[in-house]
C-alpha cells in the first residue's frame, strides 16, 4: 500500500477543509459526496457551499454548518455516484 495521507481540518463545525481530493461526486446544501485517495467522504449538514475547490492540489474546502463526516472504505468511486443513479 502506498504511503498515502489525507488531512481534514474542522474549525468550528463551521468550515471544513479537506485533503487528497480526486473529485467532487455530488453537492447540494445538504449533502457533499466526494472521492479521496481513501474512498469517499460523505459531509452533510445545513447551507453547505465549496468555497474552493483543488486551489492547491487536492485540496477542497467547504463552508456551512456542519453536522456529520462519514467515510467509505471505497477505493473506487461511490456507488451513489451520478451515472449509477442513471442505470438503476
Amino acid at each position: 500500500m502506498q504511503n498515502i495521507k489525507q488531512q481534514l481540518t474542522l474549525i468550528d463545525r463551521r468550515t471544513l477543509t479537506v485533503g487528497g481530493i480526486i473529485e467532487i461526486i455530488e453537492y447540494d446544501e445538504e449533502n457533499i459526496t466526494l472521492f479521496s485517495v481513501m474512498g469517499d467522504i460523505r459531509i452533510k449538514g445545513e447551507q453547505l457551499e465549496i468555497n474552493s475547490a483543488f486551489s492547491e492540489k487536492d485540496i477542497v474546502m467547504i463552508n456551512g454548518f456542519i453536522r456529520s463526516i462519514t467515510f467509505g472504505d471505497n477505493k473506487e468511486k461511490c456507488a451513489d455516484n451520478f451515472i449509477s443513479r442513471i442505470f438503476r
